[in-house]
């Protein structure tokens, strides 16, 4: 059974095996990125236009054509300030207010994939070169990786994760990039640890810390701030699992 809200569905089957703790939204377009805040506004990033949707915890949508942007690769949210995109095809990050009005701009390293908010500034993986910058030092190296750049970053407190099928690291402020065990897709949020698996999200210890409803469906993971909200998607598909 689904429910029409606004211009997105909820699939009532998932909160039913979960005691009303999920609920499946489909968004048409197929997803870049997805975010969620403390709220539980969701917000997802698409390839044309608009580029940008909110789904409010109220039911209601927002659209935002983000124009600048010709080729989105990534997207986090300030929640104080707006949001921050990256564009693929310019090699340009961009900082959004609140309202959708371009705030501010920065050239980029070549090809910026996802991005996040690191304290006062935000790192981003330049694809093409292989490396996370922050755009504060724009000349400094944090990682070097090995693989394509197409993983997910996310960042809590002086630690950030970078994280894809093949490569994990954990970086902090004052500290060598260290690897972390291949068992999924790692985020941290909230100051804790989590890692995406087939069937369930497991901390940084390996307990459950929740089930999902159908093993192997999706392939990122994306929570608020607080990490009492959480996303879970796959790159290109238009089915999204939201956890209050």
């Amino acid at each position: 059974m689904f429910v029409v809200l606004g211009n997105f569905l909820v699939s009532e089957s998932a909160a039913e095996l979960s005691g009303g703790d999920y609920e499946y939204i489909t968004v048409p377009g197929g997803i870049i990125d997805a975010e969620i805040n403390g709220a539980g506004d969701i917000y997802v990033l698409l390839p044309g236009l608009p580029h940008l949707r909110v789904y409010s915890s109220d039911g209601s949508v927002s659209e935002f054509d983000l124009s600048d942007v010709l080729l989105p690769g990534g997207m986090c949210i300030d929640e104080r300030w707006g949001w921050f995109v990256t564009d693929e095809l310019s090699d340009m990050v961009y900082r959004y207010d609140n309202t959708g009005e371009p705030a501010d701009s920065w050239d980029s390293r070549g090809i910026p994939g996802d991005i996040c908010l690191w304290g006062l500034s935000a790192l981003y993986v330049s694809r093409a070169s292989g490396t996370v910058i922050s755009l504060e030092e724009p000349d400094a190296v944090l990682l070097r990786l090995t693989g394509s750049g197409e993983g997910q970053l996310s960042a809590s407190g002086s630690c950030a994760v970078y994280s894809c099928e093949n490569e994990s690291l954990v970086l902090g402020n004052y500290s060598t990039p260290e690897p972390l065990p291949s068992a999924g897709i790692w985020v941290i949020a909230g100051g804790e640890l989590m890692v995406l698996q087939d069937s369930c999200v497991r901390g940084s210890s390996g307990s459950v810390l929740f089930r999902l409803p159908q093993a192997g469906e999706f392939s990122r993971i994306s929570c608020s701030v607080n990490r009492n909200k959480c996303l879970l998607w796959s790159p290109g598909e238009g089915r999204i699992l939201v956890r209050r």
